[in-house]
């Protein structure tokens, strides 16, 4: 036995299918505008970083 400490194999990632959450909705006015909403912020931060 060597004292040496041996290396260890990364962990594979978590690949098992799921269902697209994007996908599973569907594409209305009322579900984009939600989407809308909620990236308001993202769109103020972009818009100073001009």
């Amino acid at each position: 036995m060597s004292d040496k400490p041996t290396a260890t194999s990364a962990r594979e990632p978590d690949r098992t299918p799921r269902e697209n959450t994007i996908l599973a909705e569907p594409a209305t006015v009322e579900a984009c505008r939600r989407d809308y909403e909620a990236a308001a912020d993202i769109r103020a931060l972009l818009a100073k970083q001009r």
